[in-house]
């Protein structure tokens, strides 16, 4: 995948403080946020899943050790338990995940990724995660440091949204 460059013929016009607020938080996010669930959904359907149920495993993935439970995959997702046990039932029926209960309290069932499933879904990420990197590379230290803030405090927001909401 690669970005490509559109030609401008003459210097661009400087836009104001308002052109550009605009265009970042209303246009670029709502591009930004419209695309990226239209490539999580063709992801998905690669795997015989949907983008709901590929995100639901991105954060069983970042869980990593703290071992991610039902009610936690439904808290962080503002997710209802029927949602949550659905998706875990999509996801475990395509083999991305196991259920373990835990060996102390039996009541309670943790969700771990099956690594080698991993390895097939992460390879469908590699040429986005390449272009994307090429394409930060290209920044300076210090605008990174800026693009990272602002999408950062972005993360949070929505997270907080997603409680709201739910």
């Amino acid at each position: 995948m690669t970005c490509k460059n559109v030609e401008r013929i003459g210097p661009e016009p400087k836009k104001t403080r308002q052109e550009l607020l605009r265009r970042l938080v209303m246009d670029l996010g709502r591009e930004i946020s419209t695309n990226s669930l239209f490539f999580h959904e063709a992801i998905a359907r690669k795997v015989g899943l949907n983008a709901t149920d590929m995100r639901c495993l991105d954060l069983i993935i970042r869980a990593g050790e703290a071992q991610l439970t039902a009610g936690g995959l439904g808290k962080a997702t503002g997710l209802t338990t029927g949602a949550v046990t659905g998706i875990l039932d999509h996801l475990e029926e395509a083999g991305m995940v196991w259920r373990v209960r835990d060996a102390k309290d039996r009541r309670k069932v943790f969700v771990r990724p099956n690594p080698e499933a991993m390895g097939r879904v992460t390879a469908l990420y590699d040429e986005l995660g390449a272009a994307a990197m090429k394409l930060a590379s290209s920044y300076r230290t210090r605008d990174l440091q800026v693009i990272s803030d602002f999408l950062e405090r972005n993360v949070t927001l929505l997270r907080e949204g997603i409680i709201k909401l739910s």
